[in-house]
């Protein structure tokens, strides 16, 4: 319990320091890989290239072209004037809450959300790569083509309840995000030739992105994260360190302490045995005598059974049975012999 404190606060920072290094090495891996990634263009020369693959697969492949519907484009279900091949509607609750200090904050809670997606390709002039399990994306750059909100109309009841409760609605905002046709994007991912369709997916090797970004700033957005999040590393190691340090300081001088008081109190009892030793008779018969040293004088008499057998210093050894008649000892108390 004398460490506690320090204890959990570095169970908490070295649980900080552990998320920030997993952090670290999704970020490092991925621009890893983004570099890696061979960028292709999208003609009639890249069916070839994949098909030389083997399994006629690219492990992690950039392209970029023009969103284009296979088939009828969905439209909006707010803005109808707008279609694309992708849909995403979230319906988000605005409330304030009562914190443990009484002061009213402000948060979002997710309510309903869904989407909708259609097949559809990044095309170049005739040419084009069919994208699969858009919604799986890492990044998914989309628009956002409606924003409403709506604040609540709260009676008197509502506000009185809510501060009892803790929590008061204030409104509600509804969300639309389309990937329109005809957007420019860079996809990154797994490039497949299944029959004579090319197919780009999520890949074992890295993240899918579906991105309006080119590969070198995307490549820069990882690296600027890498950097902070090394920031954050070297943060959080120098507060474990400091915590280690001081831990390690407080547990020496707690056993420093230890060993001087013990050094006082072994001190302290040899003096009272040389004090006690010179305060003792001299002569003394037989039956005066300690049965277990035959030096020191009976000086402790052991209950319940009432033996006097031993002396101060032999008492302080033997706790369980009495040397005379092997009774238990339940208690011993200082004898006084005339």
């Amino acid at each position: 319990m004398e460490f506690l404190h320090e204890s959990i606060a570095l169970g908490v920072d070295l649980l900080i320091l552990g998320l920030c290094a997993r952090e670290y090495v999704h970020y490092k891996r991925t621009a890893q890989v983004l570099k890696a990634a061979p960028q292709y263009n999208i003609d009639g020369e890249l069916k070839s290239v994949v098909e030389r693959q083997r399994d006629k697969k690219i492990p992690y492949a950039v392209i970029r072209g023009t969103v284009t519907p296979i088939g009828v484009p969905l439209r909006s279900s707010l803005v109808p004037s707008v279609s694309g091949v992708l849909q995403i509607v979230k319906l988000h609750e605005h409330r304030v809450t009562r914190g443990f200090a009484g002061f009213w904050t402000e948060h979002h809670k997710l309510l309903h959300e869904s989407a909708n997606e259609m097949p559809f390709e990044l095309r170049n002039q005739n040419h084009g790569v069919e994208i699969v399990d858009a919604l799986s994306a890492a990044v998914l750059d989309v628009d956002m083509v409606y924003d409403n909100y709506e604040p609540s109309n709260l009676s008197l009841f509502d506000h009185v309840f809510g501060f009892f409760s803790g929590v008061r609605q204030r409104g509600l905002q509804t969300t639309e995000e389309v990937l329109r046709e005809g957007s420019f994007l860079t996809a990154i991912g797994e490039l497949e030739l299944d029959g004579n369709t090319l197919r780009m997916q999520p890949s074992n090797e890295g993240p899918l992105f579906l991105t309006t970004a080119t590969k070198s700033t995307l490549i820069k957005r990882f690296e600027d994260a890498k950097a902070t999040t090394i920031l954050k590393l070297v943060v959080c190691s120098t507060i474990s360190v400091v915590l280690v340090a001081f831990i390690a300081k407080k547990f020496y001088r707690k056993r420093k302490q230890e060993r001087e008081e013990a050094k006082i109190r072994d001190r302290l009892e040899t003096e009272r045995r040389e004090r006690r030793a010179r305060s003792r008779p001299h002569t003394l018969s037989q039956d005066q005598l300690c049965v277990v040293c035959s030096t020191n004088p009976k000086e402790i008499i052991l209950l319940p059974c009432g033996h006097v057998c031993l002396c101060e210093d032999c008492a302080q050894k033997i706790s369980a049975t009495c040397p005379v008649c092997r009774g238990s000892i339940a208690s011993k108390a200082a004898a006084f012999i005339a």
